[in-house]
């Protein structure tokens, strides 16, 4: 049996490969960052320091200012894409009343 964490999945007879429960957490992790926007250049930079959904382990000291620069600009272009979004979401929502005026008013 292969104990090392490193050592990569075993395969059973069938050659379905079974992974620990931190492989699990890892790849969801890693999924719901994708789905949410993250670039891969910037998961690749955190993940180490991820424990959980709401857990970063991350000393001060130990965030390099590449990271940095990193993290910020990743902030930058969510915070755009959000605006955006809540523009569109206002338009969207303009047009509605304009086409479709509440009936209750």
């Amino acid at each position: 049996m292969v104990t090392s964490a490193s050592a990569g999945p075993e395969a059973s007879d069938n050659g379905y490969r079974s992974y620990g429960e931190s492989a699990v957490q890892c790849v969801t992790r890693i999924r719901g960052l994708l789905d949410s926007g993250v670039t891969t250049e910037m998961i690749r930079a955190i993940l180490p320091f991820l424990a959980g959904p709401d857990e970063i382990h991350l000393a001060p000291d130990s965030l390099t200012p590449r990271t940095a620069a990193l993290l910020r600009g990743e902030i930058d272009r969510i915070q755009a894409g959000i605006d955006c979004l809540a523009r569109n979401c206002d338009r969207l929502r303009a047009y509605l009343a304009a086409v479709q005026p509440d009936p209750g008013a």
